[in-house]
């Protein structure tokens, strides 16, 4: 077989490819050498298209022209036929197939259509036109995805709008700049107060006072005397009170402390006794700052029962059992009559433990001990519920007042101090036990704790002896502060 007859023969495979069967049927019965010999000459140097045109239903094929050499690594796809219809031997409309020659345009439909002729890096003009169309969809494909992502369409939209933000806040504030002050100037055309006034600052730094006279003489007043110092007026009051107690075992405590300056002097200080009805001072001043904290209701009602009934002090005891009372009335009846019923209502309804941890955190070490509603008590304990009763009432003009005011109305009062003063006090008498615990309102009040193992054989001259020992400590101490202090050069 010469040379053109082979060329022939594999462009005619080339060609059975891309028709398949439908060639077959059309060559069935014609010799494949004919079909070839037939068109050998006419067909020699035709390198541009092969076309196959009027197919007729017979048994053999013409052919116009045939292919060239087939391009290396070409391949062409059944589906480029235009359309091929086989019905009983028919094959009906033409099929054109064109060889690759350089073009300047392609379609992007043709590139991009998976049924599409993909060429080996078929170039035009030196570009690599499968390689830009595919650079192309790949471009549109990712924008695509991006813009069907939600949370990459969420971040722009959040980046536009800042920056639109910080846009919008720059003009602003430079729109601010521009302001010119004398557009806010305005005219004073009144005064609001003509009257000079005078007044205390209460919020003052102490730091600020240092190495001033007027604070070394507000430090001199406010500081208890040195005790390594004493002058001979306090001496002597301080032996005054020795030798009285030391006459009986029964007068059995004493108290002293100045409220301002905090100047204490104590006899027996530390051992305990029955509190009588001195215990009602704690257990009321308790629950008044319980309700000012709003932990206690003052109005709510409590019944009186007859298990509370108590033949002692009080005013319960004579009203009808199963009588409804008001927690601010028992605390009324229990501080200023010294109500045993009320006393022990409150204490059960608000605790024994509470009011225990309530006054150990203060500093007492003997009341509320003891596990019943009375107990013990020492003078160390009383003044500190004392001096807590005072700052209580410097403090809250409500509740502080309201509890003050019951003490000042409480009876009966042995500890009076000197002339005409008001007295705040919770006295307590059971059998020997005979006891007073006051707040004594001078121009410098003081706390006096006077117990006592007297009974009644004595107690009017031991009260009398002991409000006096008081008062004149208090005297004596307050002239010598004021003489040393007077004493600071002032203007």
């Amino acid at each position: 077989m010469n040379n053109n007859q082979n060329r022939d023969e594999l462009r005619f495979n080339k060609l059975y490819e891309l028709l398949g069967d439908e060639v077959n049927s059309i060559y069935e019965t014609k010799p494949e050498n004919e079909i070839f010999n037939d068109n050998l000459q006419n067909n020699a140097n035709i390198n541009s298209q092969i076309e196959i045109s009027n197919i007729q239903p017979t048994n053999k094929i013409e052919t116009n022209n045939v292919p060239p050499e087939p391009v290396q690594n070409e391949v062409i796809n059944r589906e480029q036929v235009n359309q091929v219809e086989v019905a009983n031997n028919y094959v009906v409309p033409t099929v054109t197939i064109t060889n690759i020659e350089p073009v300047n345009e392609i379609k992007q439909s043709e590139m991009v259509n998976k049924n599409q002729v993909y060429l080996n890096k078929t170039t035009v003009d030196g570009k690599n036109i499968i390689d830009d169309v595919d650079n192309l969809d790949v471009g549109k494909r990712t924008l695509r995805e991006i813009l069907s992502n939600r949370k990459s369409v969420s971040i722009i939209l959040i980046l536009a709008f800042v920056c639109v933000c910080v846009v919008v806040a720059k003009t602003f504030y430079f729109g601010r700049k521009i302001d010119k002050y004398e557009e806010f100037f305005t005219e004073i055309t009144y005064k609001e107060e003509e009257m000079a006034k005078a007044y205390k600052e209460t919020d003052i730094d102490n730091e600020v006072l240092k190495k001033m006279a007027a604070s070394e003489l507000i430090n001199c007043i406010s500081s208890p005397i040195d005790m390594n110092d004493l002058p001979e007026s306090v001496n002597n009051a301080i032996n005054d009170i020795n030798n009285f107690y030391n006459q009986s075992y029964n007068y059995f405590s004493f108290a002293y402390k100045d409220i301002f300056t905090g100047f204490t002097v104590t006899y027996n200080a530390n051992q305990s006794i029955f509190t009588a009805s001195a215990i009602k001072g704690p257990t009321d001043i308790y629950i008044w700052e319980m309700a000012s904290q709003g932990k206690v209701d003052l109005d709510e009602e409590m019944t009186y029962t007859a298990n509370y009934y108590n033949t002692g002090s009080g005013v319960l005891k004579n009203k009808p059992i199963n009588t409804k009372y008001m927690v601010r009335t028992l605390l009324e009846y229990s501080t200023v009559t010294s109500d045993n019923a009320a006393h022990n209502m409150l204490m059960d309804k608000y605790g024994r433990e509470n009011m225990l941890k309530f006054w150990s955190n203060l500093g007492t070490n003997a009341i509320f001990e003891a596990n019943n509603n009375w107990g013990v008590m020492n003078a160390h304990d009383a003044l500190i519920y004392m001096r807590e009763l005072y700052s209580f009432y410097a403090r809250d003009n409500e509740y502080g007042e309201a509890v003050m005011k019951n003490f000042i109305n409480a009876y009966p009062t042995f500890l009076k101090g000197r002339g005409d003063v008001l007295v705040a006090n919770k006295s307590g008498w059971s059998g020997t036990a005979i006891h007073d615990i006051a707040i004594i309102f001078t121009d410098n009040p003081y706390i006096v704790v006077a117990l006592s193992n007297t009974g009644e054989s004595d107690y009017v001259n031991y009260f009398n002896t002991a409000n006096e020992l008081a008062y004149n400590l208090h005297e004596a101490y307050w002239k010598y502060k004021m003489t040393t202090c007077n004493n600071i050069k002032q203007y």
